[in-house]
């Protein structure tokens, strides 16, 4: 008498499928995001200070 689990899902996909169609097309809208190589630099940190241990273990600007 009872469904089985498997039995049950594709009842209520077939009950549901516009349902279905329409989050999965919402998923595919990418925006792709145009960065510039100043923008893509400053995100990597190559514009960032750098430090190294000097004498007495203080830090120091290595730049």
């Amino acid at each position: 008498m009872n469904q089985s689990l498997r039995d049950q899902m594709k009842q209520w996909e077939k009950q549901h499928k516009e349902m279905i169609r329409k989050g999965r097309q919402k998923n595919r809208q990418l925006k792709s995001e145009r960065l510039s190589e100043d923008e893509l630099k400053d995100l990597m940190g190559v514009n960032k200070p750098t430090y190294k241990r000097g004498k007495g273990g203080a830090w120091r600007g290595g730049r």
